[in-house]
């Protein structure tokens, strides 16, 4: 199972404990995951749907601890072959019902006393800090998803609706140092988060507290190895760059003995020739500590570009 589904199923487990949170939720997950079934006389029920077992349960226990209706949970197949299964969850038409998507701002009823499908979130269930966490809580459950960070760090929620993202951008960036993005996908509209720190963040904001830990494990030991990896590149390059540097010397070293000789070089070049031919593959820094006196890096570097121009002139004649 995915990280996203773990935090999921952590969510699932677990009810807001004041009657305004579970409210809020209840709001968050008829948005996320939920489409209205109006079914004549002034009555809507309410078809929430998820691929989590568990999401289902709780999604049953929560809209009947709200409303005292019983929430019927059935399984739909689909996709290629029906191998993927959906739970719906069905809360059937009743004026109770109405009146409960009327108080979340889902529903608004016009001066003709019909209703239409409000935009966006009411501002009635943000008016708390809990609501507003419990809230996203909801609209993640319905339509969220995250990246384990072992791979990457990513949070977001999608939605079809380009007010509801706005609003849900919103949300998030009421707490502080969240700092959310909107993106459009294909038909959709997706609310994310990109920074380590704020998915660490919003995931103790919704209340995922054990995955708030395995992620900060899991992030911890990600980065180690990423900086363990860099350090080891480093290493090589350095390591090759060295070993090139003293090829190139020993090739301009062998130059000078083919030709006149190393008696040529003045006794600094020669201890630096002696030095190289001795030690090939240390690096500047290395060698220079062997003369005598030692030398810096640069001081070395500086006796080897002698003798590379030396025997630059010779093989040039």
């Amino acid at each position: 199972m995915s990280f996203a589904s773990e935090t999921k199923r952590e969510l699932a487990h677990q009810l807001p404990e004041n009657a305004c949170c579970k409210f809020a939720e209840a709001a968050g997950l008829i948005r996320a995951c939920g489409s209205l079934k109006p079914a004549g006389r002034g009555e809507v029920g309410i078809l929430l749907t998820t691929g989590l077992t568990a999401t289902a349960r709780h999604m049953k226990l929560l809209f009947f601890e709200i409303t005292g209706t019983q929430p019927e949970i059935s399984l739909a197949e689909s996709g290629a072959q029906h191998m993927k299964r959906r739970f719906q969850v069905m809360l059937p038409a009743s004026g109770r019902i109405t009146a409960l998507l009327e108080r979340m701002g889902i529903l608004v009823r016009t001066d003709e006393g019909f209703f239409t499908l409000a935009q966006g979130i009411s501002p009635q269930l943000t008016g708390s800090k809990c609501c507003r966490k419990a809230l996203l809580a909801g609209l993640f459950l319905g339509a969220g998803t995250m990246s384990d960070p072992v791979r990457g760090y990513h949070l977001e929620i999608r939605t079809q609706d380009k007010v509801l993202a706005a609003d849900i951008r919103r949300l998030m960036n009421s707490f502080a140092d969240i700092h959310a993005g909107i993106a459009p996908r294909g038909a959709d509209y997706v609310v994310y988060l990109k920074a380590a720190e704020q998915v660490s963040d919003m995931l103790g904001i919704m209340g995922a507290g054990v995955h708030l830990l395995a992620y900060e494990d899991k992030r911890i030991m990600h980065e180690l190895h990423g900086q363990a990896n860099r350090l080891f590149n480093c290493d090589t390059a350095n390591m090759d760059r060295a070993i090139s540097a003293g090829e190139a010397q020993l090739r301009a070293i062998g130059a000078i003995e083919r030709g006149p000789g190393l008696s040529v070089l003045s006794a600094k070049l020669h201890e630096a020739a002696a030095a190289r031919k001795a030690n090939p593959e240390v690096s500047l820094s290395e060698i220079g500590t062997l003369f005598d006196p030692p030398v810096s890096k640069s001081a070395a570097a500086a006796r080897y570009a002698r003798i590379e121009k030396i025997a630059e002139e010779i093989t040039s004649v």
